[in-house]
């Protein structure tokens, strides 16, 4: 199986994990289970959808259950259907990408800080998602779920008005991007890695950078920088 197969599996297997407890389910359930059937007989995609509800049930009560992790084996569960199905016959890539078509060209994506994605991490590649701003919005904010009461976790809507946590935001973006080329750990990887430590940091209501903001709007005066001290050569 060619690099094209495994990388648009992955596409879609992020993709249907995170609409699985949205309003899209029914189209993706539809979708899938035609794609892993093969088309071959009504029975077996009536089959497909009755075992992916089950699966989109488990993501639904992980999610309930703050357990990001089961949510990123769940995911790569549904990444195996999907290859073990690719491999079967040279036609099911295209019936894969008839079904989940690429997205448009972006624009090269920037991070906060105005600089390319690709100069950032050195390589050149194809994003999922075109920028920082675009991962948060559709992928990271759809999949977080937390109690923002400002004692457990706090957020801020504006997140892009803190330098740290821009900085924070487009490193997490810049992995997800890089191991989700990673068919077997690179999910897990990400998620243990780099996502719980970041958000961690980030979503930490006394110490983080959106301390003196709140998920009701961000704070007209926002904790400044680092007091220092020009350096002066003896």
């Amino acid at each position: 199986m060619d690099s094209k197969a495994i990388e648009n599996a992955q596409r879609v297997a992020a993709r249907v994990t995170a609409d699985a407890d949205g309003d899209a389910w029914k189209e993706h359930q539809w979708a899938v289970a035609r794609f892993l059937s093969g088309s071959r007989t009504a029975v077996e995609e009536e089959r497909w959808r009755k075992r992916l509800n089950e699966w989109r049930e488990r993501i639904v009560a992980s999610l309930a259950a703050d357990a990001y992790a089961e949510v990123a084996e769940s995911q790569d569960l549904l990444l195996g259907w999907l290859l073990t199905e690719l491999r079967r016959g040279d036609d099911a890539l295209g019936t894969l990408l008839a079904l989940y078509p690429l997205p448009r060209p972006e624009p090269e994506p920037l991070s906060t800080s105005g600089t390319p994605a690709q100069q950032a991490t050195g390589e050149l590649a194809e994003f999922y998602f075109a920028d920082v701003f675009t991962f948060v919005t559709d992928y990271l904010a759809v999949m977080i779920r937390r109690p923002l009461d400002g004692t457990s976790a706090t957020w801020c809507p504006a997140w892009w008005e803190h330098p740290e946590a821009g900085a924070r935001l487009s490193a997490l973006w810049l992995a997800w991007e890089h191991l989700r080329h990673d068919a077997a750990l690179g999910m897990t990887t990400w998620w243990i890695q780099h996502a719980d430590p970041h958000l961690k940091v980030l979503m930490d209501p006394r110490q983080g950078p959106f301390a003196a903001c709140s998920p009701e709007g961000h704070a007209q005066d926002p904790l400044g920088p680092l007091p220092v001290e020009p350096y002066e050569p003896t």
